[in-house]
């Protein structure tokens, strides 16, 4: 293979790097791997003319993963010495959205990302992250103040993040980023049962370990429903279907499967160790709203894992309810009442569909929580 660069050429670069390092003695080896990954993707170089700011440019890519892996390093040597006075970076300072734009091994995956940002958005991101200029440059190379600059540039890292976190958090190379950071809530077409409109938002958070819904109108700094994606028993469920009416369809009909004896029985059997779980009902005191007020737990003495489940989250499980929301999206929660018989009282949990009048109630005796009926008005 004949290398196409200069003996002077390779000298420029190594000052390049030198110069942005402030290594002289590295200076030579991120030369050489400059010029070998220039080699390898020499084909993206359609005008020769270009050459010299393309290898800095790729220089400057060179270097910065350089210093980013020398500052790791610098980092595990203060932890691993405690005569050390000096703090070593935080978590926050090397592993933040810039580090990410700089590995190799997410080229793909960045690419993707910016080709979903504005286009004049995505030309400062480019500018800062990927040629590396400060925002005096970047200005002068897109006609903008220096203040414009910083302005597009924190806009554009919220919108890099928002596509890595929601269009692109499914992707296997997006864990880099969301495994750290979480994901953000994406809408879905669901209804909320609560107030009947389509404003149920849904995460799937690995860093949290839970998949999660809530309704972005009701409670949009709440959690309507969540489930432990580590957990054994629930995972295949959840990691089985994407779409979020299929995860809630399989999530209903697991729990029926699962509550109704449970809470006849007063046991079950732990979803993640085996182990036998108490059963027993519970009332919150940080809410008012008796459909969520009260419900069933599970809880386990030997791992500590526990389930819940609602009035209203176990009235959505039923064959009934189901079908009545599959035919009547908009089908909504109505407060609970109360009523007598056979010398008991029953917490009735009905949700019904407005514009037809179809309804399905759901009964629990007041004082032990348990199942009393279920009437369906289809």
């Amino acid at each position: 293979m004949d290398e196409p660069w200069s003996a002077q050429e390779r000298q420029r670069v190594a000052r390049l790097c030198s110069v942005l390092t402030g290594d002289p003695a590295a200076a030579d080896d991120l030369a050489q791997e400059t010029l070998l990954q220039a080699w390898r993707i020499r084909d993206r170089l359609t005008d020769p003319t270009g050459q010299g700011p393309w290898l800095d440019a790729i220089a400057r890519h060179v270097c910065r993963r350089w210093r980013v892996r020398e500052a790791r390093l610098a980092g595990h040597e203060l932890l691993l010495d405690p005569a050390s006075d000096e703090v070593p970076p935080t978590y926050a300072a090397t592993d933040d959205l810039s580090e990410v734009l700089e590995q190799e091994e997410l080229v793909e995956l960045v690419e993707r990302a910016l080709a979903l940002l504005p286009a004049d958005t995505r030309a400062v991101v480019v500018a800062r992250h990927v040629d590396d200029l400060g925002p005096t440059e970047i200005g002068a190379r897109l006609g903008l103040s220096p203040e414009a600059v910083s302005m597009r540039l924190t806009r554009g890292r919220a919108r890099l993040r928002h596509v890595l976190e929601t269009e692109l958090a499914d992707e296997p190379l997006a864990q880099v980023w969301v495994g750290r950071h979480g994901v953000a809530w994406r809408p879905t077409r669901m209804s909320c049962v609560r107030c009947g409109h389509a404003t149920t938002s849904m995460r799937r958070d690995h860093r949290a370990g839970a998949l999660q819904l809530r309704c972005d109108d009701c409670d949009p700094d709440g959690v309507a429903s969540s489930w432990r994606l580590d957990n054994p028993t629930l995972s295949p469920h959840l990691e089985a279907v994407r779409r979020p009416t299929a995860v809630v369809a399989r999530m209903t009909v697991w729990a029926h499967g699962f509550w109704l004896p449970a809470m006849e029985s007063g046991r079950a059997t732990c979803t993640r160790c085996a182990s036998v779980c108490v059963v027993a009902p519970y009332e919150r005191s940080d809410t008012e709203d008796p459909l969520v007020r009260r419900g069933w737990s599970a809880s386990c003495p030997s791992c500590g894992e526990e389930l819940t489940t609602s009035f209203l989250g176990l009235a959505l499980t039923f064959p009934e309810t189901r079908a009545l929301l599959r035919r009547r999206p908009r089908t909504r929660a109505v407060p609970t009442r109360t009523v007598e018989g056979d010398g008991r009282t029953a917490v009735v949990v009905a949700l019904r569909d407005d514009t037809s009048g179809d309804r399905v109630e759901v009964l629990y005796d007041d004082v032990s929580s348990r199942l009393r009926g279920l009437v369906a008005s289809l």
